[in-house]
């Protein structure tokens, strides 16, 4: 210890704040945290040299490129326009509270010029329902209408809202702006309300409304087409081909010429006064019977040849007299149209007959049978 720290009365400590091991140990410690600090600035000094690329590639990218083109100017004020004169009406001029009632304005302009509203936007306690729109040109002047349903909801008097109208003519687009008129909006209620004990209703809540729907008739045509497909199956099955059924063994002629025969006789057609077209007939039923029989063409041959025909090939069962009579009465009925009496009908008609049995085929014989055993006597 030095003289000087003795004169001034200092007292040497151990390990006192200011004595020399005190410090040799706070400048080791403060050389520690140097060291630290230092390291932990050179990491960080290289972590920012790894992420200074895509840092500054970032930057680059994000740098605005430079304007190549100026900015726009400004459009300027919009040009107002006032028409020549205006007329604005609100008829009724006091409505009940959102009873409809019609603002008319009729503006007066140039002809040149045409008018059109805007939307309006926000209308406040108005509700525009509908507008029209109307235009008469004169001579000096246009006047342009415009008839605005609207509906007030709000009670008191009211100033209705500014309309804003786009003009154009020959020196461009304008703007006017046309402030509304007054109007007096009214309770529904009457005027003795309270006595009555009316009163306005709160908003109702919803309620469940009935929505049109085609589910039912999409049902019923569905159930149509259904009935409409089974008939045309039924119909088509009822009227499928069907397997024809093989003919039966063709009826012998004499027995289809009897019942030509007997049907002509079921027709009466003499007693009705039709002895031609009976006569017609019966000569070419008969003219059939014999060709078919005796194989030859009667129905093409004449009278003659029919009667010579016969003659030469001696029919069996054929008597040419008979026949003759027969055919000659047929010529006079179809031909000559006389008057052939109902009894000599009938007797042409049993002539037929009886040449359908003269010629027919005859049955064959059938074999005698055994004698009969002789009766022995008895005693």
């Amino acid at each position: 210890m030095s003289a000087r720290g003795l004169h001034q009365g200092h007292r040497p400590t151990a390990a006192g704040p200011g004595s020399p091991a005190r410090r040799r140990r706070s400048s080791a410690a403060d050389r520690g945290s140097a060291v630290d600090v230092r390291r932990a600035v050179g990491l960080g000094a290289l972590a920012a040299l790894l992420l200074l690329p895509p840092a500054a590639a970032l930057a680059q990218t994000a740098t605005p490129a430079p304007a190549t083109t100026a900015a726009a100017p400004d459009a300027g004020p919009e040009r107002t326009v006032q028409p020549l004169s205006v007329d604005r009406k609100v008829i009724p001029e006091a409505v009940r509270l959102g009873e409809p009632f019609v603002y008319e304005i009729r503006l007066r302009h140039p002809p040149g010029q045409r008018w059109e509203l805007r939307t309006p936007r926000d209308l406040g306690g108005y509700e525009l329902l509908e507008q029209t729109r109307a235009r008469s040109d004169g001579k000096a002047e246009s006047t342009t209408t415009y008839l605005l349903k609207m509906a007030l909801f709000e009670l008191g008097s009211h100033v209705l809202p500014t309309l804003t109208f786009d003009v154009v003519d020959a020196s461009g687009a304008g703007v006017a702006r046309i402030d509304g008129p007054d109007i007096e909006a009214r309770s529904s209620l009457p005027k003795n309300a309270d006595q009555l004990g009316a009163k306005l209703e709160d908003i109702k809540p919803n309620e469940d409304v009935p929505v049109r729907s085609w589910r039912l008739l999409w049902w019923l045509a569905g159930a149509a087409a259904v009935v409409a497909l089974l008939w045309l199956a039924r119909r088509a099955w009822l009227s499928r081909p069907r397997p024809a059924l093989a003919p039966g063994p063709p009826l012998p002629l004499e027995e289809r010429t009897r019942q030509a025969l007997d049907a002509l006789e079921a027709e009466g057609l003499p007693q009705r006064g039709l002895q031609r077209e009976f006569h017609f007939r019966l000569n070419g039923l008969v003219r059939a019977y014999l060709g078919e029989r005796f194989a030859f063409d009667a129905l093409e041959c004449t009278s003659g040849e029919l009667l010579r025909e016969v003659e030469r090939r001696a029919l069996a069962g054929v008597d040419p007299d008979a026949l003759r009579r027969f055919v000659d009465q047929c010529d006079v009925a179809r031909y000559a149209r006389g008057e052939v009496p109902v009894p000599a009908c009938t007797g042409a008609l049993a002539f037929a007959r009886s040449l359908v049995d003269a010629t027919g085929p005859r049955p064959p014989p059938t074999a005698p049978g055994p004698p009969p055993a002789p009766e022995v006597a008895r005693a």
